[in-house]
């Protein structure tokens, strides 16, 4: 900026110090005519304002210029890591959808071979308390079988015993040892 003004001041310097030199030319018409003094005096003018601008209005202007631009840096900055962190954050999200959706998918199939499992086993109790209510049942007519049986033959036995001995007390012939061995045979079937 300096180095600016002062050939900016130089240049029109040049330029008064040529037209004071020159002397006086004639004027042509519709032609603007410069004058030396007037000239000087409105380069000096516009030196002083200048310096003057530069003192009172260049300093605030620029010094206002460079905080705005500091405040958009910052701003910018804090923009940059405002998307940064929406970034991370984001990523973050889509890592614990993604490690839920994993866990979530363990704990199913945990869960189905789980099932699976206390399926099998009730199923395998289920068949075991049949088999075992299937023997016991079969133990148990067994064993009334066997009981029945030998009531059977204990009846058996004291029907023919007392058949025997009535056949012995009364010494008949065949037909009433046969009326008897009937009667004998239709009292087993009261009982």
């Amino acid at each position: 900026m300096k180095n600016t003004t002062k050939n900016l001041l130089l240049i029109l310097l040049l330029i008064c110090s040529g037209l004071y030199a020159g002397g006086t030319n004639v004027a042509k018409p519709g032609m603007v005519q410069v004058h030396g003094g007037t000239l000087f005096w409105s380069v000096i003018t516009f030196v002083l304002l200048l310096l003057v601008l530069k003192k009172v209005a260049w300093g605030p202007i620029i010094s206002a210029l460079e905080s705005r631009e500091a405040e958009i840096n910052e701003a910018l900055k804090n923009a940059e890591k405002a998307r940064d962190n929406t970034e991370k954050a984001s990523q973050e999200y889509n890592d614990l959808i993604s490690k839920a959706r994993s866990e979530s998918q363990q704990v199913l199939s945990e869960s189905k071979i789980s099932a699976e499992k206390i399926r099998q086993d009730i199923k395998e109790n289920a068949e075991n308390e049949a088999k075992n209510i299937l023997e016991n049942a079969k133990n148990q007519i067994n064993a009334e079988r066997e009981k029945a049986i030998q009531e059977i033959k204990s009846v058996v036995v004291d029907f023919s015993l007392q058949a025997a001995s009535k056949v012995i007390e009364k010494n008949l012939d065949s037909k009433d040892n046969l009326k008897i061995i009937d009667d004998a045979i239709e009292g087993i079937g009261k009982v």
